[in-house]
């Protein structure tokens, strides 16, 4: 068995051991230990030459199934952030015209007429 003495040194030394591990890593990660920065040749996004292209469409639009309570549709241009819980799951329609549906006393069903 141990000794108290020695356990607690060594337990000493390991928190400290890990104490200059963190800081290391955070003194790493900030860049505070380095010499050069990686984004300084990079040009920024909002840029006088990106915007001067008016006809590129936007690369992403806001889709999502608007659910009342007895249908859910899929409506593009949809700006509202809510979409309830049981439809977060469900991907985009298999083709334009599906929808889900909730018949009386069951679940949600998939229907493409």
């Amino acid at each position: 068995m141990r000794s108290l003495s020695v356990t607690f040194v060594s337990s000493r030394l390991r928190n400290m051991m890990l104490g200059a591990v963190l800081a290391l890593g955070t003194m790493l990660a900030t860049g505070s230990g380095g010499t050069a920065q990686a984004g300084v040749a990079m040009r920024a996004l909002g840029s006088p030459a990106l915007s001067l292209r008016q006809d590129v469409p936007p690369l992403a639009e806001n889709v999502r199934w608007v659910c009342g309570p007895w249908r859910c549709v899929w409506r593009p241009n949809w700006r509202y952030w809510y979409v309830p819980p049981y439809a977060r799951a469900w991907g985009p329609p298999v083709r334009p015209t599906c929808y889900w549906s909730r018949p009386w006393g069951g679940g949600w069903v998939h229907v493409c007429p």
